[in-house]
């Protein structure tokens, strides 16, 4: 990377900015009253220049005093200050004015210049492709001092005058595959999203120069149709078949505008397979052409050996997967990996995507997450080994690896994994070897990813992937064990095959409370970065606290110096427009990392949102110490959080501190709820009834609490999907069991 200039330094950048409340630390030159700007594209600029040049307008608007912007194809006198957006390829004007001064960067790569045209002051911003235009658009942007957030944007809020001179700067990528996947399960995730929060948060990822989105998909929901052997898919729904009235007694409802149940906006009141089906479709095509109409590359990722219930007549002695709810059927033992009914019926199911969404550019290939085809494991193995001696590592090496490693897949479930993942990958070798089985229709091979391929086999992954086919991996739940784990990650040979590595930023096992993994993602990235790997793609269910955490892996991919400290700094700073709130945050932020770490430490899957979420936790055993050191963790956070909200200046940062603040004390009140529920169970066990139902009672109002508290800043679907989980799995059970003690002391009384 090539900093724009030692007067420009991003850091030292955004530190005058605040302080100075509209000065920037290059030298400004006055801007008279009504400077004319002219933003000039050629008349047959590509859609994305296009939209480059109006967004570059747009910000000039809302940044700069005193300016008249103009959008246009010819350069002109009347302009005091030009800017030339594209490259020399798609903007003559700006071939004249760089000449040999156009570096030599990559399709990725992003130029910002001040040069002169026909002697006037003049900006080129530019980049290798139209969509590398696009951020190096945004990218100036932030060094003005936006800051892009996942819902929106944030400006400063005094104007200052327009300067575009001694400007130079030459970027690229650190990691070229910047993906953010969508869709995923459970309601409070993007899977309740409707079209228009994808696109909204779509545009915000594209201001954040994400490159890529990885649409993760379930076999039973409604976005793909097909047949086989007389069998036709009749499965469509959404969160494990889960629905969720939010009518009746719910705390905190008027999220939900008097709806009966929390649904998906697109597919409101749609209950018949067919009516499911169609608009399904049309979401995700929605989806697909909003992302390419902003230079991204879009895959669709699947689980090939994993069909809803209705195929098992069509695949005679298949088993019930092991997975929520049990809704798919998955090859048992019966199935040899050449099989040809198993094979036809996953070919099927290929084609079927690539008909309905002819416009992706790739498929990923999930292995399951619970791999049981175990059974031809032996034989799998001599067949992806053939002609090579494997590295001189055997089976029985490879089980060794998987039962000894430190990752929640370990033992025998490690065991089973290894042996699952080396059966489905000899299926698949097997399977896209079949003429035209990856062929849209425009005759473009659509490119082969396959995502979650066993840690043990990282030192022959590019002998046990089909050919030419990426990886996509994921070690393990969360960023911390990961982190924990990355020795595994130099197994993986990134030389020869092109590799990306899953980035949790909030875990569902973690689940409904508020988490970050800042430094677990800086510890990853670097790593990445100093493997040459690909790049990452981004798992995670609400947007929450994510807004830092994004921040930070959309500054890390392009430049190596930046640290998470002094992203944080740099994105605070802005939001908040006041020097003090970073380091308030920054502590807040460390406190949230380490309550997440202690859950996902002491108790993985607390937070599950699933049935039984909060009464599992109705048992007698004594209180963990480390509740109470989470709920302090909470309370400290939540303590920063109202400070940082009374020193910002910035009506959208205190905002943003009010919603984080009320998050943090919805957490607290959840805890509460889980305490008390513990305690009432020891009452209980010890023949207390009055001291149980007096606990309950409290469980009952914390948990109504924490929903109300939630209700007050509910600002997207994930926030509502959280709200009606929470009356699901925690408040309606706890109702229940109160009810039941009350009406069991009052006929023992």
């Amino acid at each position: 990377m090539v900093p724009l200039s030692k007067k420009m330094t991003s850091r030292n950048l955004f530190g005058s900015w605040l302080l100075a409340m509209g000065t920037l630390l290059f030298p400004w030159q006055s801007a008279t009253a009504d400077t004319r700007v002219a933003i000039i594209t050629s008349a047959n600029a590509p859609a994305l220049e296009q939209l480059a040049a109006r967004e570059l307008e747009s910000q000039f608007q809302r940044l700069f005093v005193n300016i008249d912007t103009s959008l246009s194809h010819q350069p002109t006198s009347e302009a005091q200050v030009i800017v030339l957006v594209g490259s020399p390829r798609t903007n003559p004007h700006l071939k004249e004015a760089i000449g040999e001064s156009w570096p030599d960067i990559s399709d990725q790569g992003l130029v910002i210049k001040s040069v002169s045209l026909d002697g006037q002051q003049a900006l080129v911003v530019g980049g290798g492709s139209p969509v590398a235009t696009l951020w190096a658009v945004y990218e100036l942007g932030q060094r003005y001092g936006v800051r892009y957030l996942l819902r929106d944007d944030v400006y400063p809020q005094q104007k200052v005058p327009l300067a575009v001179d001694d400007l130079d700067m030459t970027l690229e990528p650190r990691l070229r595959a910047r993906t953010w996947r969508t869709v995923n399960d459970f309601a409070m995730g993007p899977e309740s999203w409707g079209l228009a929060d994808h696109q909204r948060v779509l545009r915000q990822l594209a201001k954040l120069k994400f490159n890529h989105i990885l649409i993760s998909l379930w076999p039973w929901q409604p976005f793909v149709h097909y047949e086989f052997g007389g069998v036709k898919k009749q499965t469509a729904t959404f969160w494990f078949g889960e629905r969720y009235r939010v009518d009746g007694d719910t705390p905190g409802k008027k999220v939900f505008g008097g709806a009966r149940f929390f649904e998906n906006p697109d597919f409101a009141g749609l209950q018949d397979y067919d009516d499911l089906s169609t608009a399904g479709v049309r979401h995700l095509r929605g989806i697909i052409d909003a992302a390419h109409q902003l230079g991204m590359q879009v895959g669709i990722a699947f689980y090939p050996l994993e069909f809803p219930r209705e195929f098992q007549a069509a695949l005679p002695g298949s088993r019930v997967a092991h997975q929520l709810k049990s809704l798919t059927i998955a090859p048992s033992g019966e199935q040899h990996p050449n099989d040809p009914t198993l094979k036809a019926l996953a070919a099927t199911k290929v084609r079927a995507y690539l008909d309905t969404y002819p416009t992706i550019d790739a498929l990923y290939f999930r292995m399951s997450e619970f791999p049981e085809w175990k059974e031809h494991a032996q034989e799998a193995w001599k067949s992806l080994m053939r002609g090579s001696q494997g590295k001189g590592l055997s089976l029985q090496d490879l089980i060794r690896s998987a039962r000894s490693r430190n990752t929640i897949a370990s033992g025998n479930r490690g065991e089973m994994s290894l042996k699952g993942n080396l059966v489905s990958l000899a299926f698949l070798q097997d399977l896209l070897k079949e003429e035209g089985l990856l062929q849209r229709r425009d005759g473009r091979q659509v490119d082969v990813v396959v995502t979650g391929v066993d840690t043990a086999l990282f030192p022959v992954l590019d002998r046990v992937l089909p050919a030419n086919a990426s990886t996509l991996h994921f070690v393990d739940y969360t960023a911390r064990r990961v982190a924990q784990n990355k020795e595994l990650l130099h197994d993986v040979p990134v030389r020869q095959v092109k590799s990306r590595l899953v980035m949790t930023l909030a875990d569902d096992n973690v689940g409904v409370l508020p988490q970050t993994v800042l430094q677990s993602l800086e510890t990853l990235t670097d790593h990445l970065q100093d493997e040459h790997w690909d790049g990452f793609s981004t798992r995670y269910w609400m947007l929450g606290e994510l807004d830092p955490v994004v921040y930070f892996l959309s500054r890390a991919a392009w430049d190596a110096q930046v640290t998470s400290r002094s992203v944080h700094d740099e994105f605070w700073n802005a939001v908040t427009e006041h020097p003090s709130t970073a380091e308030r945050l920054w502590k807040g932020w460390q406190h949230l990392e380490q309550a997440t770490t202690k859950i996902d430490k002491y108790a993985l899957g607390f937070g599950f949102p699933v049935e039984r979420m909060m009464m599992k936790h109705y048992q007698s055993s004594p209180e963990p110490a480390w509740w109470e050191e989470v709920n302090e963790h909470y309370t400290q956070l939540l303590i920063e959080l109202y400070r940082a909200h009374s020193a910002s200046t910035s009506p959208r940062g205190r905002s943003l501190m009010l919603y984080y603040a009320k998050r943090a004390t919805y957490a607290t009140e959840y805890l509460a709820a889980v305490k008390a529920l513990r305690e009432a169970a020891v009452a209980r066990e010890e023949g207390d009834m009055e001291k149980a139902i007096e606990h309950m009672e409290v469980a009952l109002e914390q948990t109504y609490n924490c929903m109300t508290t939630l209700a007050d800043v509910a600002r997207d679907q994930s926030d509502r999907g959280l709200i009606a989980v929470l009356n699901a799995y925690a408040y309606q059970p706890l109702k229940r069991e109160y009810e039941r003690l009350v009406d069991e002391e009052d006929s023992r009384q």
